[in-house]
């Protein structure tokens, strides 16, 4: 089930934008049916699908009921808050946060930053044959995975949270620990076999904020008060954010040595693995968040990276290094990492070429790399969709055309003519009926339709003054019915055609029919009266018998109908 992973979607949200396909490092997203979907065997918990879900799809499996379970059990409970959180709660809210932690019921509230420092003691302290530090558990599973053939380059050190948690447990027995910070990939990394017993819950900052509003516990409103503190900090406080573990061990890191490296973000890491790097020698801190730790899945708070790391900075000059004597530290800080290789399945020349043709591109020049669908080129989608993690459906232009080939196919089939004009009237496609019922085919295409039919309904249209026009007409011995309307935004207009020669209308039908032909009738003789009057030397006689025409043809249909003269 979804919901039993660190990270899942809530389908009712998810809009199939692919944009997690699109973000997602590894891909370890799959769409079927519409609907994306995290492949828990697949996933490195960077949480990186969680932030940028537009929709709020992708989440982060809460454990708050956990935690309050737990100290509502009566026993002593610590927490080890993440050095990001003075990212999170800048200022005078992060000299209140050990009050509002003890309100909720820690009996303890210190530091993760203890643990940072115990890490970077004994990461520093390793022999360097090649050195990769790993404080960030994504950057550890992402090497698993994806790259064990680096497994030998990584710091065997555990991370500052499982070190920080065993810290706690050894000054006080028998207390449970709950780590919070903005970190996902920190609740799989407690379930690791050789973690167990370290950290007993995680909770993100988002979880603490939900909390403690549960609780109405506002931090305006808390104390001021200090963190419990039991070992050394030093600049350990810098953690979260670039270069703040290899300042904790006092190496320099301007950038300008060739072999220590500080990086961060998905993009760096992944292109520093693609170059196959010779590590040896080298000292390397990677986080894989971009920007580092402050800008973590689970922060919470819409703050710009920048003002992150100012607050992070600030907090940690304003607490200084205490030069208080503290215990050593004895627990255990040796990690192992294990092969949790990934191999994506093998697929054919031949898989590939068959999805690009039922999608149309196996013409190289018709495979646009355009990336909505959330892969780089067309050929990496028609990867995934043979394995199974993509869809047909989720290309675009595919879609479109299908889209567009299913209209041409109902125009194309409907009995019915049917003809497209441009803003100037000139035929831009027409369909096989309306070929055949005025004898032509598409070699006049761009002509003006009136080189075929009656263009009165058409001119009236592009006067603007109708959007819609209907009437019956006759032409090629063909009595037809037509229904013209205009697509103003697309500068276009259609007329649909149906031949009614040989339909049989009943008195209703007849009476419409006659009715039009009035009106015609009328307007054919207010033109010629109009044109007499102006013309009358030279056009007496031939308007007298006109009008005589058009009199009788009036009184002949109005006293068909029933009407008066």
């Amino acid at each position: 089930m979804q919901r039993n992973q660190t990270i899942y979607t809530i389908t009712a949200n998810c809009q199939d934008c692919y944009r997690c396909v699109r973000e997602c490092p590894v891909k370890a997203i799959r769409i079927s049916g519409g609907q994306a979907r995290v492949v828990d065997s697949l996933c490195i918990k960077c949480g990186t699908c969680v932030r940028e879900c537009p929709q709020g799809a992708k989440t982060v499996r809460s454990s708050l009921d956990e935690a309050k379970a737990l100290l509502a059990g009566g026993g002593i409970t610590a927490a080890s808050i993440a050095p990001s959180f003075a990212a999170r709660f800048p200022g005078a809210l992060g000299s209140r946060l050990p009050s509002a932690l003890r309100r909720l019921g820690f009996k303890f509230a210190a530091e993760t930053a203890e643990g940072a420092k115990y890490v970077t003691d004994q990461s520093f302290a390793q022999p360097q044959t090649g050195s990769i530090c790993t404080a960030c558990p994504t950057v550890v599973h992402l090497m698993e995975k994806y790259h064990p053939e680096y497994l030998e380059a990584l710091i065997p050190v555990v991370s500052p949270m499982i070190a920080h948690g065993r810290m706690l447990k050894e000054q006080y027995p028998g207390c449970a620990v709950i780590f919070i910070g903005p970190c996902a990939a920190k609740k799989q990394e407690i379930m690791r076999p050789e973690n167990a017993g370290a950290v007993d819950i995680v909770l993100t900052f988002t979880e603490l904020a939900e909390w403690l509003a549960s609780e109405n516990i506002q931090l305006e409103n808390c104390s001021e008060s200090s963190f419990d503190q039991s070992h050394e900090i030093g600049s350990a406080r810098l953690f979260p954010i670039l270069g703040g573990m290899l300042k904790t061990g006092g190496i320099q890191s301007d950038g300008t040595q060739i072999n220590v490296l500080h990086i961060s973000g998905a993009e760096d890491i992944l292109g520093m693995f693609s170059e196959n790097p010779d590590f040896d020698g080298k000292l390397i801190e990677p986080l894989f968040c971009k920007g580092g730790c402050i800008n973590g899945p689970c922060f919470g708070r819409e703050e710009s990276q920048f003002a992150r790391r100012e607050n992070v900075i600030r907090y940690a000059e304003a607490a200084g290094k205490n030069s208080a004597a503290f215990p050593p530290r004895s627990v255990s800080h040796k990690a192992s990492f294990a092969l949790d290789e990934q191999k994506p399945e093998e697929i054919s020349e031949d898989q590939i070429n068959k999805i690009l043709e039922r999608t149309g591109k196996i013409d190289p020049a018709n495979q646009l790399n355009c990336g909505a669908c959330g892969y780089k080129s067309c050929l990496e989608n028609a990867a995934a969709v043979a394995r199974g993690m993509a869809e047909p459906e989720m290309c675009i232009p595919y879609m479109r055309r299908l889209a567009q080939q299913r209209t041409d196919r109902i125009i194309d089939t409907t009995p019915n003519g049917v003809v497209v004009l441009d803003s100037e009237l000139r035929m831009v496609k027409m369909n096989p009926a309306f070929q055949k019922m005025f004898m032509c085919n598409n070699g006049i295409l761009g002509r003006r339709i009136s080189y075929l039919v009656n263009a009165d309904g058409f001119e009236t249209l592009q006067t603007g003054s109708a959007n819609q026009y209907e009437s019956i007409q006759t032409k090629y011995g063909i009595k037809y019915h037509e229904i013209l309307y205009a697509l103003r935004e697309e500068a276009q207009y259609i007329g649909i055609y149906s031949d009614i020669s040989k339909i049989k209308y009943d008195a209703g039908q007849l009476d419409t029919i006659k009715s039009q032909t009035v009106m015609h009738a009328r307007e054919f003789l207010d033109h010629q009266i109009r044109f007499a009057q102006e013309m009358a030397h030279y056009l007496g006689k031939s308007t007298a018998q006109s009008e005589e025409i058009a009199r009788r043809l009036i009184g002949l249909y109005e006293e068909d109908s029933g009407k008066p003269s």
